[in-house]
């Protein structure tokens, strides 16, 4: 559990990250279940899976890598998620209120969740989704 003074905070590969914030993505895939529930920051890895991102329409040399880009809140882990995004066989996350940092920030990413200081985001500022996919609950 995060201190007082701390965020949680997720590495995800490109274009997942971008996928999440920007096309609607509401289920991360892991092969690990999780009973965290809540905000938790989405920190984009180093690394892009070029093909993935080309399938997507999306240039891997464009998509930040090495920083937190948003965040999202995490509300429920299931085995079964009927999400065009959910991959079988493995935990699916489910994902809501996207959050956009305006201004990405460099951040060390790691396995499991991520402990993040806080006085790392002061100052920071976050924007909802403009335009774009939304997520089935988020839709209006």
């Amino acid at each position: 559990m995060p201190r007082s003074n701390e965020l949680r905070a997720i590495s995800i590969r490109q274009p997942w990250a971008h996928a999440i914030l920007h096309l609607g993505k509401n289920v991360e895939n892991r092969p690990w279940r999780t009973h965290y529930r809540g905000r938790i920051l989405i920190q984009a890895s180093l690394k892009v899976e070029r093909e993935e991102a080309l399938k997507l329409k999306l240039d891997p040399d464009e998509l930040p890598t090495g920083v937190i880009v948003g965040s999202v809140e995490i509300f429920c882990c299931v085995d079964n998620s009927k999400s065009k995004w959910a991959d079988p066989g493995m935990w699916h996350w489910l994902l809501k209120d996207r959050r956009i940092l305006t201004k990405p920030i460099t951040f060390k990413g790691a396995l499991g969740f991520i402990r993040v200081p806080k006085r790392l985001l002061k100052g920071a500022r976050f924007r909802k989704p403009v335009g774009g996919k939304r997520a089935a609950h988020e839709a209006k």
